[in-house]
């Protein structure tokens, strides 16, 4: 009996095992993708039906005791090795992609065609063009980055504009806030400078006054903000659309040394340009 008992245990082991094992098809070398979204009885079918997995229940099993669901990470994940379902649901619930990523800075006030230049020949899946006709100008959060070599136009889209959300989640911002701080990038360098400039585009607005600011989009002639942001502003600028800065004057310029100077009507203004820009 005890022979049997052991024996039988013994034949559930090993089922098990193989159930969890790697099958034949395991697709070394290639990369797999977890959908956004996707539940844990349909991404145990995909994988099956990829050939990562032979059961998607003890997949199920193993990725529940994990987390379950809520803690599998949607991306790409290279099959550099034949691994277990066990393997395979940790590696997903830890977002392990096993995928060589790049650094990539951002800077404030870079236009959507400046960061599609940042994706050199190391990104053989970026489609430039993808990328600029569907990314949202000044939606895409200027900062440091870690990009998997394999990212698209669209999965670099959603990883800016969701960074983007999460940073400015607490503020109060709308459309026109957005173009103003895009605005504010060109046009001064240090945080109090901005809020200074905000006042000053703010109330040349509410006067009904051309901005005279950013002559390609027209606002130096015609009153009003620019129809969409000009470029992607960081916080700072975001910061200083929201919270203007009163002051008396109604013109400003940038000299030739980065330094703002400021004046209160246009004469001042023009005695400003022939001594700083001229």
């Amino acid at each position: 009996m005890r022979l049997y008992i052991f024996y039988s245990l013994a034949l559930l082991l090993v089922l098990f095992l193989w159930r969890i094992s790697p099958p034949i098809s395991f697709p070394v070398g290639n990369i797999i993708i977890v959908p956004e979204g996707l539940g844990l009885h349909a991404l145990g079918k995909k994988l099956e039906k990829d050939g990562v997995i032979r059961s998607p229940f003890w997949f199920r099993i193993a990725a529940i005791f994990l987390g379950g669901e809520r803690d599998m990470k949607a991306g790409q994940y290279n099959m550099s090795r034949r691994e277990n379902s066990f393997i395979v649901a940790w590696r997903i619930a830890q977002g392990r992609h096993d995928i060589e990523t790049v650094k990539l800075t951002i800077p404030e006030g870079f236009t959507n065609y400046e960061i599609s230049n940042l994706f050199d020949e190391r990104f053989q899946f970026f489609h430039h063009a993808s990328f600029l006709v569907s990314a949202p100008e000044g939606y895409l959060f200027p900062d440091t980055y870690f990009i998997p070599v394999t990212a698209t136009a669209s999965s670099t889209i959603k990883l800016l504009t969701s960074n983007f959300e999460r940073k400015t989640k607490d503020l109060k911002i709308n459309a026109d806030i957005v173009v103003m701080a895009s605005l504010l990038e060109g046009e001064a360098k240090e945080k109090e400078e901005r809020e200074i400039a905000s006042g000053i585009l703010w109330k040349r607005l509410k006067m009904g006054m051309p901005l005279q600011v950013d002559i390609e989009r027209t606002t130096y002639e015609f009153p009003g903000l620019p129809e969409a942001p000009i470029n992607n502003p960081g916080l700072v600028s975001i910061k200083a659309a929201l919270n203007p800065t009163t002051s008396p004057y109604l013109y400003f310029l940038t000299d030739n040394m980065g330094k703002m100077h400021y004046a209160k009507s246009f004469d001042e203004h023009k005695t400003n340009i022939d001594k700083y820009l001229r």
